[in-house]
This record gives C-alpha cells, sequence and structure tokens, in this order.
C-alpha cells in the first residue's frame, strides 16, 4: 500500500501543511492510522485510496489547526521560507489542477480550491466567502459532478499511474 498511494497521500498533506518534513511525519502517521484502522474499512462506501486520503487529509487539517504548529508558523525562519524547493519528480506533477477546474464556473472552482488544495473545511469557506454553509456544499457538490462528467472518459488513464489527490476526490464516488 505505501508504494502503490504514498506520492498521492504525501501530494495531499502537503497542499495542505505546506512543510516537507511535517508532510512526512503526518504521511507516517495516516500510514498507521491505516493499518491500524483496516478494520474499519468499508469497500462498498468507498475506495481503498479515497478512504486512506481522507485519513490523510483529516490528518492534515488536525496538525495545522493546532496552536503549536500555527506558533511555530509564525516564528518559522525567513532562510527556511525562502530556500524551499517547491519542484516534483513524481509522475504525478504532469497532471494540472488549473487546467481541470478552468471551464468550471468561478463559485465552483473557488471553493474546490479553499477545501481540497487548502484544506478549508466547510464552514471555515462559509465564513471567509460569507456566504451561507449550504450554499457551500451545494457549489461543492455541483462542482465535483461537473469535473466527474468531464473526467468519466479519462478514469483509464488516472487508474495507470500514481493518482492525483484532488482527481480522487472527483472520481471516487
Amino acid at each position: 500500500m505505501y508504494n502503490k498511494y504514498s506520492a498521492s497521500l504525501y501530494g495531499i498533506i502537503l497542499r495542505i501543511v505546506k512543510d516537507k518534513e511535517i508532510s512526512e511525519e503526518i504521511l507516517q502517521q495516516t500510514m498507521l492510522k491505516v493499518w491500524n484502522k483496516f478494520d474499519s474499512y468499508d469497500s462498498d462506501k468507498s475506495g481503498l485510496f479515497t478512504w486512506a486520503s481522507r485519513i490523510a487529509r483529516n490528518s492534515a487539517i488536525d496538525k495545522i489547526r493546532l496552536k503549536s504548529y500555527q506558533n511555530n508558523r509564525k516564528s518559522e525562519s525567513l532562510d527556511k521560507v525562502v530556500h524551499i524547493d517547491d519542484t516534483t519528480s513524481d509522475r504525478t506533477s504532469k497532471i494540472d489542477v488549473t487546467m481541470l477546474t478552468k471551464n468550471l464556473d468561478e463559485k465552483y472552482r473557488i471553493v474546490l480550491d479553499k477545501i481540497y488544495l487548502q484544506g478549508y473545511s466547510q464552514s471555515d469557506v462559509a465564513k471567509e466567502l460569507n456566504i451561507p454553509l449550504g450554499t457551500v456544499k451545494t457549489r461543492l457538490r455541483k462542482a465535483i459532478l461537473i469535473l466527474r462528467e468531464e473526467l468519466k472518459n479519462e478514469k483509464d488513464l488516472f487508474l495507470g499511474i500514481l493518482w492525483v489527490p484532488i482527481i480522487s476526490f472527483f472520481l471516487c464516488p
């Protein structure tokens, strides 16, 4: 499982946490959670990767909500920020999320970006955009349905490579 999914899970975590070292720690914790909670996995509800990616995403969000993490981010040295190498060498970097979402209406694209790429909760998005929580949920669901429809013929393409984190949320019901 690690060999097959670790790169994609790491990508999910890194997009939320934005720190390579912490992302690696969270990935390790995620793999342990998956191992320890495997008996609670239900293949009728979701695919294995989707289940594991939700564990990874929730672990990353839990980490950034910790006060100690927020304080460390505020006091992080400028030198570290200046020298971050944000390049990726894996095959998943070839799929551009911007290109996938360019045909979406901006109201859907903003909600997707904030929830799946920035790690916001739905209620945080509602507060930031000053819209009702129900509207956020509706826009998110509509955006996922639109992308799922656009990508339905491309699913085989993604199954042959390491999954891109955001794609897994759209293709796996």
